[in-house]
């Protein structure tokens, strides 16, 4: 799961995240050597936690906290579960900067005082829940600076076992540092090669068109050929550098070519780093239908660098927000509080590494529930199936993608509405939202007869007929609901007024 430069992985996160169960999970998964800083302060110490701060003080404990995790930190293939308050260390956070895989158990404080409030008592810096919910506050920035990648900690009440997301947003400067001694083809969008330059040395450059004109068979042989003629070897590796169709295109190259060859996702759009370029779906186009041609083909990495959105023209950027705010929808929580509260415009630098990591951990934890989408990886379809229709019906020309994923939400929260219980207020918030991102609403530009039968043409029909994905509520969708053609009907009709 944790190729190349890493020694370990570390877990950190607040009290109640839990750290040290899921550090035993997945250390068996892995075959891993599992380790606790807090067991390690206590056997060094001689006494238990709450002996230290009382008789030695917070200072001293600390000061055995900072060495014990200098141990541990130099530990080969093992999972480490940190104390809730290591990173406040400088010196701690740099020595996990320098060789571990760093993954957040990102909980809300809410459910980190019910889970540990039985056992405050034991725990000296959890005395009452106002000091609690300070702590957590100031802790919280920490975390997120520390952090390689972030799993949503809420989702693992059900005793699933810990499940590190694909997406690392990183520098682009660390992708020589992902490679590592394999020699690297660089599959990548010729306009966004010009403006950020080679990320690797390549073994060979494929300069892809811009968009969906990737997506084709041709582009597809021209990237074989040019691999093979360089002698590209299964030992090397792909990286597929660009938006969400350069990655979709490169990945299916690297699927494809002697049957698989592993490969690392950069996207550099915002639907790229939360949604395109996370989960192992690659392909290609035919005419008239989208990602017809494919291959389950996970990346090793997906490297999401939030300073090339900087670049990103206004555009792009409200696309990607169109796939940020399906996310949130169906992720609730935290990350749907984010989009609400969201201001026109990119954010601080800050806000968008949190973005896109919750983003990146919901799509990850859904994938990993459902790699092949063979059950609830379908709730990602959230106001695609009339929004893909009505993409296809304009010849993929017209409309962006990600407001053809806009214009779908409406219908799709409409029919959540009649058929799912769905209160009608989220739809206006909905829209409101999408206004408020310059996204549009509806699009008028397509006959409501080509819409249906592209639906009738998805290529997850059954038999001709597409299940909806909807929401009960927000953060509970449910999928494969078979709607009535009238309602159907009514919703594309409802999309194309706006």
């Amino acid at each position: 799961m944790i190729p190349g430069p890493y020694r370990n992985i570390a877990l950190i996160g607040f009290m109640g995240s839990g750290k040290s169960t899921l550090a035993g999970q997945l250390a068996e998964r892995l075959g891993w050597d599992v380790a606790d800083s807090d067991a390690e302060v206590e056997r060094e110490a001689g006494k238990p936690i709450p002996r230290i701060f009382l008789e030695d003080g917070e200072a001293a404990f600390r000061e055995l906290e900072e060495r014990a995790v200098a141990r541990l930190s130099e530990r080969m293939d093992a999972v480490i579960a940190l104390g809730g308050g290591a990173i406040t260390s400088p010196i701690t956070r740099e020595r996990l900067h320098d060789g571990s895989f760093t993954v957040l158990l990102d909980v809300s404080v809410q459910t980190a005082w019910r889970r540990i409030e039985a056992e405050a008592e034991d725990r000296p810096l959890a005395v009452e829940a106002r000091g609690f919910a300070d702590l957590y506050e100031q802790r919280r920035p920490l975390y997120h600076a520390a952090a390689d990648a972030l799993v949503d900690a809420e989702q693992l009440e059900g005793g699933e076992p810990l499940l590190v997301p694909l997406s690392r947003p990183a520098a682009l400067s660390e992708l020589p540092r992902l490679v590592g001694a394999r020699r690297a083809a660089l599959i990548a969008d010729r306009a966004v090669l010009r403006l950020v330059g080679a990320p690797v040395e390549p073994l060979v450059t494929v300069r892809l068109p811009v968009g969906e004109a990737a997506k084709t068979v041709a582009v597809a042989r021209q990237a074989w050929t040019r691999l093979a003629d360089l002698g590209l070897e299964r030992g090397d590796v792909v990286v597929g550098l660009g938006g969400g169709a350069a990655t979709d295109a490169a990945g299916f190259v690297a699927a494809t070519y002697q049957r698989g060859v592993p490969w690392i996702a950069a996207p550099t759009s915002l639907v790229g780093m939360v949604d395109a370029a996370i989960g192992g779906k690659t392909g290609i186009d035919l005419p008239g239908a989208k990602n017809y041609v494919g291959a389950f083909h996970p990346a090793e990495w997906v490297v999401a660098d939030p300073g090339l959105l900087e670049t990103l023209p206004v555009r792009e950027w409200a696309c990607g927000f169109a796939e940020v705010i399906k996310t949130g929808l169906l992720a609730g929580g935290r990350l749907w509080e984010m989009v609400q509260a969201w201001e026109p415009g990119r954010g601080s630098t800050e806000q968008r590494l949190e973005l896109i990591r919750r983003c990146a951990a919901y799509k990850a934890h859904v994938v990993a529930s459902d790699p092949r989408e063979q059950g609830m990886r379908a709730v990602l379809n959230l106001g695609h199936s009339i929004g893909h229709a009505i993409e296809a019906a304009a010849g993929f020309t017209s409309i962006a993608h990600g407001e053809a994923v806009a214009v779908g939400l409406l219908p799709a929260l409409w029919l959540s509405g009649k058929v799912a219980g769905l209160d009608p207020a989220v739809e206006g918030d909905v829209r409101a939202l999408l206004r408020m991102h310059e996204l549009p609403t509806g699009f008028a530009g397509v006959d409501a007869a080509a819409v249906r039968e592209a639906l009738r043409r998805d290529k997850k029909s059954v038999e001709g007929r597409v299940r909806f994905v909807l929401l009960e509520q927000v953060g509970k969708p449910v999928w494969g609901v078979d709607i009535d053609d009238e309602l159907i009907d009514l919703a594309i009709g409802r999309a194309l007024a706006g």
